[in-house]
């Protein structure tokens, strides 16, 4: 009696796991666009691969002026639910680059250029085989890019011109289905 009462249970849960809903990510905007009279930022929160939640966003900054504009890197922050929660990190990142980051670059953008980069917050990595992460020569030694989290997430960018820094917000609304 007993074990038909364990195996019932065990049926039902097997049953109700197997029919649960996969959970969607939804990004209100998909993407924000902010401008200002010398730079536009656009905004768009990615897809991990094969995945429905982000992990990343893709980054475009427009130069609107005659002159040049610098990114600072250092003065751009990841922003959670309103908060500077670190900065970020970008495509092709290493990990021995990651270790030995003092200070964020700053990039020159050129009058009318556009420059598009995939960045994430450094403060979601996750590292992958906890046991070596120290050991950069192991090829196990790494980092993944975890899920954005539910709610605000965005960025604090800063544009360096005229040796002015200029700060500008822009955020998108993640949720769930």
């Amino acid at each position: 009696m007993y074990k038909n009462i364990l195996w019932g249970v065990a049926i039902i849960s097997l049953v109700l796991v197997g029919c649960a809903k996969e959970q969607i990510y939804i990004s209100n905007p998909p993407m924000q666009t902010v401008s200002t009279s010398a730079f536009e930022v656009k905004l768009e929160p990615l897809h991990a691969e094969g995945y429905s939640y982000y992990n990343r966003f893709r980054c475009q900054i427009t130069n609107k002026t005659s002159g040049d504009l610098f990114i600072d890197w250092s003065e751009t922050f990841y922003l959670r639910n309103g908060k500077k929660y670190g900065h970020f990190g970008w495509n092709g990142l290493t990990f021995e680059v990651l270790r030995e980051v003092k200070k964020e670059p700053t990039y020159l953008l050129a009058a009318g250029q556009k420059q598009t980069s995939e960045i994430f917050p450094v403060k979601l990595i996750g590292w992958k085989e906890e046991g070596v992460r120290m050991k950069a020569t192991t090829p196990e030694a790494g980092f993944t890019l975890t899920p954005l989290p539910e709610g605000e997430n965005g960025m604090i960018i800063g544009v360096i011109k005229d040796n002015k820094i200029l700060r500008k917000n822009v955020s998108v609304k993640i949720t769930m289905e």
